[in-house]
């Protein structure tokens, strides 16, 4: 009997175990299921003068987990009218089962898209929108403060909303663990770049680019960037050669990132280097999304090389340059730099 009363207590147990497991997947929403399905889990609201839509990955109010929050800002053609900024991006992937589970530690994430108010020709990198912004994502992190990871705070956005990230984050420097700047339609300055230099970036740019030029824009940003940032290993690059495949001047590359960078055309000469000019493989375990959730507030650091090849002078630089000659004759295999680069 006892034997018996044994068996159908494991079984009972094995049971609520599965229907627990089947309950947990049931709750996100699958890519598969369509943009109407994955649009349905976001909800709106407005304050400080902006509204917004946003996804959250909390089921229960007994969830108490930490969640990192990806803040994402519309370009100029994408917000005039609300929710336009999430329709009209495909970002509401980033809401799917499949791809919050790409969110390193927490297996998802909270995402925040507001929208510039009255019409599409706002623009985020007018300072008149950054304190409003602020205090939003303020407001938004305090509503949901049980749930929401303060030192994993994201900011991404496309077109003059990638131009709004270097802007507004400049301003904050030490606010946003990382950033996703995308075909940013605006000059930066060096000041800009240089509150960044401590802040993981990934660019995404197309050359052929003719809304946002990319030797105007995009090109310049990233010269500075490789030049000053102090963590160029967390700093990535990516660069199409051709993106027309959502508009005819190869600007909407946001559409890449909305894809995870993923599955992308082969004709469109997509690469991905560091700000030290090495190449980064895409894969299913080096995403946007994975390397975004990696990174945390002043958690990127890199040991700072001073050796013959960095120095200033032209008696040290003439040496730097001799031993480099001397090494590739006669002993190619060895390093001459302490950062691991060989420098012929």
């Amino acid at each position: 009997m006892k034997k018996t009363l044994s068996i159908l207590l494991c079984i009972l147990i094995l049971f609520s175990v599965i229907g627990a497991a089947t309950g947990a997947c049931a709750a996100g929403v699958s890519i598969t299921q369509g943009k109407d399905s994955l649009v349905a889990q976001w909800k709106g609201g407005a304050d400080y003068g902006l509204d917004y839509r946003y996804y959250s990955p909390v089921t229960s109010d007994e969830d108490t987990v930490k969640y990192p929050l990806v803040v994402l800002l519309h370009g100029k053609t994408s917000g005039s009218y609300e929710g336009e900024q999430l329709l009209s991006s495909e970002f509401y992937n980033w809401s799917s089962s499949e791809f919050q589970a790409r969110f390193a530690e927490t297996a998802g994430a909270f995402i925040l898209m507001p929208r510039t108010p009255g019409s599409d020709t706002n623009n985020w990198s007018q300072s008149t929108y950054h304190g409003k912004l602020k205090n939003l994502i303020d407001s938004f992190i305090a509503a949901n403060a049980k749930n929401i990871d303060t030192q994993r705070i994201y900011l991404g956005g496309w077109s003059m909303g990638g131009a709004g990230v270097i802007s507004v984050a400049s301003k904050y420097p030490n606010f946003f663990a990382a950033l996703i700047v995308m075909a940013p339609f605006d000059t930066v300055s060096q000041d800009q770049v240089n509150a960044l230099r401590d802040t993981p970036v990934w660019l995404v740019t197309c050359k052929n680019d003719t809304t946002a030029s990319y030797v105007s824009f995009a090109q310049p940003f990233w010269t500075k960037l490789r030049n000053t940032t102090n963590i160029p290993s967390f700093c990535r690059a990516t660069i199409f050669n051709k993106y027309p495949y959502y508009d005819t001047g190869n600007h909407f590359v946001h559409r890449a990132v909305a894809a995870d960078m993923l599955g992308q055309p082969s004709d469109s000469g997509m690469k991905t280097t560091d700000a030290k000019g090495r190449t980064v493989e895409i894969n299913e375990s080096s995403t946007m999304i994975t390397w975004l959730s990696a990174q945390r507030l002043g958690q990127a650091k890199e040991e700072i090389c001073h050796c013959d090849c960095h120095k200033t002078g032209s008696t040290a630089k003439f040496s730097w340059w001799f031993r480099c000659l001397f090494y590739r004759i006669f002993a190619p295999s060895k390093k001459l730099c302490s950062c691991g680069e060989k420098h012929w």
